[in-house]
């Protein structure tokens, strides 16, 4: 669908619905399929693909589904029932070309403003298709909270769903010591915005219980789950962790919360134990990261590779293959995709007793937790990396999670119960 996305350029999408959808309310059958909008502004990056993959997963057991996201996805359907729309005039988030202060703040605002009009422009084709469900991923912003109570108000035939993937957003952007944003706008915005909502999902028991503890008066609330990336990654070909050398991987975005210094730390005393180890810190680095401070410290301990920035899809594979293990020290922690993803590999995984980790990690089983300090981290990363056979052991139960409990027809069984209560409700 070709659609104009040039920053406040007029809205340009169909009355109708795309060809491709039979968006017809008449059903024969007992349980008629879904017709579901994801809504995810950015068109890359660890939300996209998770809402991508939802998608797919939702089409390929027959429910109708439109992808609302911005130019040039990393991801593109070929499920029949799925369609990627380029829809909004955003912008790709681990792409950022730096810049003076001064120019960062100019691309913040204007950013801002590519925001409201990719909401408006959301707001605009979800009135005009009258899905059943409209899906939407984190609300990061309190205008992302405003704007979803005004979508509320305009389409109240529509049932509106949101993923809280963390149910108080994580500040990514300052500098201050608190992980989660916590400022009063932002708590009262998102209150209301979530009361607005016919049905949140959460990803694990930890996040509804941190959900319901921030705001206790809410309506229908379902786990689903978070699946793997087993459809756009060639697993099959995945090597076992022994095959690799001592080689320890961290996975994912550089931003305070998952606590790159205590990694480092950690792997220092690793290599006194074991010399020959080798760590690999990849991922887009976030503002609230010194990365000259990252640098330095790696320097110093030695054996450290830092390789800051987007990691293409396509080089994924290659990356967690030359690793035995992939490490997370987070300070605290919903759900971590990269876990899955370590798991779609069949890599075991060493991480912090923290937050819902226990939710995705078997200790013992699919990887090791250990307390939050670098003794007891380098422990458990000595553990692995210096038992193949242990580390082959904890991968093969850690990729049999990925395809059975941990797989996306897992989580649309859980999360389609919970979309059809959501709209009998709104009919009702």
């Amino acid at each position: 669908m070709a659609v104009d996305s040039s920053p406040l350029a007029p809205i340009a999408v169909p009355i109708t619905p795309p060809a491709t959808l039979d968006l017809s309310l008449d059903s024969p059958a007992a349980e008629p399929r879904l017709k579901i909008v994801l809504v995810e502004f950015l068109p890359s990056g660890g939300m996209f693909q998770f809402t991508f993959l939802f998608g797919e997963a939702l089409a390929r057991q027959g429910h109708e589904v439109l992808l609302l996201t911005g130019p040039d996805p990393e991801l593109r359907s070929i499920t029949p029932g799925f369609e990627v729309v380029e829809l909004f005039p955003t912008w790709h988030p681990n792409v950022d070309p730096g810049g003076s202060a001064l120019r960062r703040k100019a691309r913040r605002l204007g950013r801002a403003a590519l925001l409201v009009e990719s909401w408006r422009r959301a707001i605009a084709f979800i009135r005009r298709v009258h899905p059943d469900l409209a899906q939407f991923g984190e609300l990061r912003y309190p205008l992302d909270s405003a704007m979803l109570l005004l979508l509320a108000r305009r389409s109240p035939e529509t049932g509106l769903v949101d993923v809280a993937h963390n149910p108080l957003p994580y500040d990514v952007n300052g500098r201050a010591t608190a992980v989660e944003k916590t400022g009063r706008l932002t708590r009262s915005l998102l209150a209301a915005a979530y009361r607005a909502c016919d049905l949140i999902l959460v990803l694990g028991e930890g996040p509804r219980t941190s959900l319901l503890t921030a705001f206790p008066r809410l309506g229908r609330v379902a786990v689903c789950g978070h699946g793997d990336y087993s459809a756009v990654l060639a697993t099959e070909q995945a090597p076992p962790p022994s095959s690799a050398p001592a080689n320890a991987l961290f996975f994912g975005a550089w931003t305070k919360y998952k606590n790159l210094p205590l990694l480092l730390d950690s792997f220092e005393l690793v290599r006194r134990q074991l010399p020959q180890a080798r760590l690999t810190i990849a991922g887009p680095v976030m503002p609230d990261v010194d990365l000259e401070s990252i640098t330095r410290r790696a320097e110093q301990i030695g054996n450290v590779d830092l390789r800051p920035g987007y990691v293409p899809m396509d080089e994924v594979a290659a990356l967690f293959a030359a690793h035995r293990t992939v490490v997370f020290t987070y300070t605290t922690v919903n759900i971590s995709g990269s876990v899955h993803m370590a798991y779609t590999f069949g890599r075991p995984v060493v991480a912090t007793d923290v937050g819902s980790m226990r939710d995705a990690v078997a200790d013992n089983v699919t990887g090791r937790l250990a307390a939050a300090d670098p003794a007891a981290v380098a422990a458990a990363m000595v553990e692995v990396l210096g038992d193949p056979a242990a580390a082959d052991r904890m991968g093969a139960q850690a990729q049999q999670h990925a395809r059975s409990s941990a797989s996306w027809a897992s989580v649309v069984d859980k999360a389609v119960p919970a979309y059809r209560a959501a709209v009998a409700a709104v009919r009702r």
